[in-house]
C-alpha cells in the first residue's frame, strides 16, 4: 500500500479507534482521515509495465500511480491510499464500495459511465501502434495487405480496433488470425525480428520499448494506427459526486500545465498527448 499524508496524524481516542474497527467491511466512503483530510482507497494494476506495477519490495511505479500522485497532491481534502491489486479483485471491489477510485487503462464505454462516476477529463491516452521489422517499409494498415501478423489475443479490443478498420476499408482485406492465450511480448516482437511475422499490433504502453533495446532487436513502430482514452473509475455514491468534480478539474489543470505529458515522457519514451484521439467510423 502507499498512502500520502497531508497532515500529521493526530492520536486517535480509544473511541475513534473502537468506531474504525467498526467500520469493517463498509463502504471506503465511511472511513476518515484525521480532521477534515478524507482517505480515498485506490487501485491499479500490479503487473502491467509501463502502465503500472509493483515491484518486488512493494514500490507501486508508472504512469498511472504517478498521475494519481500528481492528483492528490493538489487536493487538500483527500489522502490517496494507492493498491496493487488484481484486475478481477479491482472490479469486485469497486462494485461494493471497498474501494472508490480505480486506474487500469479502462476505455470509455457506455456501461462504465452508467456504473460508475466517470470524470470528463481522461487519465491519459491508449495508443494501439504497428510493431515492424526495420526497413520494411511498412507504416499503416494497408501497408499489411498480403502481409502476416501475429495472432491477435481473442477477443481482445486490439482484435476489435483492426476489425472495425477493416469494416470501414473493405477494399484492403487483411489475414487475422486469433490465438487462445496470451502469447508473451517478448516472444512476439522476437517473432518479427527473425521474420516469422511481418508485424506485431497492440498497446504501446506495456513495455515494448525496453523489450527491443534489451533484447537488442532491429524493431520499429510507425506512428499509432489508434489513439484512445483512458479514464479512471469511482465508486457510484452521493458523496463521490464532489470528489469526482474535483479530480476532473486537477486532471484538467495537469493536462494544461504539461505535468501529464511529462509523465508519460518519463515511462513511454514520449508525449502522448501529441496524438489526436481517433475519430470513429
Amino acid at each position: 500500500m502507499f498512502l500520502l499524508k497531508k497532515r500529521t496524524l493526530a492520536v486517535f481516542t480509544l473511541g475513534s479507534v473502537m468506531a474504525l474497527a467498526a467500520c469493517g467491511d463498509e463502504p471506503a466512503s465511511e472511513v476518515q482521515a484525521d480532521g477534515d483530510v478524507r482517505t480515498i482507497e485506490v487501485t491499479t494494476p500490479p503487473t502491467s509495465k509501463n502502465l503500472s506495477w509493483q515491484t518486488a519490495d512493494g514500490k507501486i511505479l508508472g504512469y498511472e500511480p504517478d498521475v494519481l500522485r500528481a492528483i492528490d497532491e493538489k487536493l487538500e481534502d483527500y489522502a490517496f491510499n494507492i493498491q496493487a491489486v488484481a484486475d478481477s479483485a479491482q472490479e469486485t471491489g469497486l462494485k461494493t464500495g471497498k474501494y472508490e477510485l480505480n486506474v487500469g487503462g479502462f476505455y470509455p464505454t457506455p456501461e462504465r459511465e452508467e456504473q460508475f462516476l466517470v470524470p470528463s477529463e481522461p487519465t491519459g491516452r491508449s495508443l494501439i501502434k504497428m510493431y515492424v521489422k526495420e526497413g520494411s517499409g511498412i507504416e499503416t494498415l494497408e501497408d499489411l495487405v498480403g502481409k502476416k501478423i501475429t495472432p491477435f489475443t481473442a477477443g481482445g479490443g486490439t482484435l476489435q480496433v483492426v476489425l472495425d478498420w477493416q469494416e470501414a476499408n473493405p477494399d484492403h482485406k487483411l489475414e487475422l488470425e486469433e490465438s487462445s492465450g496470451d502469447i508473451p511480448y517478448a516472444q512476439r516482437l522476437k517473432e518479427i525480428d527473425d521474420g516469422k511475422y511481418d508485424a506485431f499490433i497492440g498497446p504501446a504502453n506495456l513495455g515494448q520499448n525496453e523489450i527491443i533495446e534489451e533484447l537488442g532487436l532491429k524493431v520499429v513502430q510507425p506512428d499509432p494506427i489508434y489513439v484512445g482514452e483512458t479514464i479512471m473509475l469511482i465508486y457510484k455514491s452521493e458523496e463521490n459526486e464532489k470528489l469526482m468534480e474535483e479530480v476532473d478539474q486537477v486532471l484538467k489543470e495537469l493536462r494544461e500545465e504539461g505535468t501529464l505529458s511529462e509523465i508519460s515522457e518519463e515511462y513511454y519514451g514520449e508525449d502522448v498527448f501529441q496524438y489526436e484521439v481517433t475519430k470513429k467510423e
